[in-house]
């Protein structure tokens, strides 16, 4: 499943993105995802779902919000758990506030 955006409709998403809540910045600090820098950044860049292979054009916030949650999960499985749960689940809900077309994508 390929969930592809025009330019123009990629650059009016990064346009129309909806406020930061401190609560989601205070969990990307905490988790060092460098959030400022990627939302300077208006490429538009493909993120995968590691199981599906299924794809969509997003941010780069997004994609490496993706990223950060199947690394979170990867750890989870091996009986890492420093990651709060509760940062691990306002990371995934970001997402689908954000880009559901990502969220449905690649993490669903």
């Amino acid at each position: 499943m390929l969930g592809l955006m025009s330019s123009k409709k990629l650059t009016n998403y990064i346009k129309k993105m909806k406020p930061i809540k401190q609560s989601v910045i205070n969990t990307f600090n905490r988790c060092g995802i460098p959030y400022e820098e990627l939302l300077k950044d208006d490429r538009k860049v493909v993120a995968e779902n590691r199981f599906s292979g299924g794809s969509c054009e997003t941010t780069p916030l997004i994609k490496c919000l993706i990223e950060w949650v199947y690394a979170t999960s990867n750890q989870y499985e091996i009986g890492d758990y420093r990651t709060k749960v509760s940062d691990f689940d306002r990371v995934r809900y970001f997402i689908l506030d954000q880009d559901a077309n990502a969220y449905s994508i690649c993490i669903d």
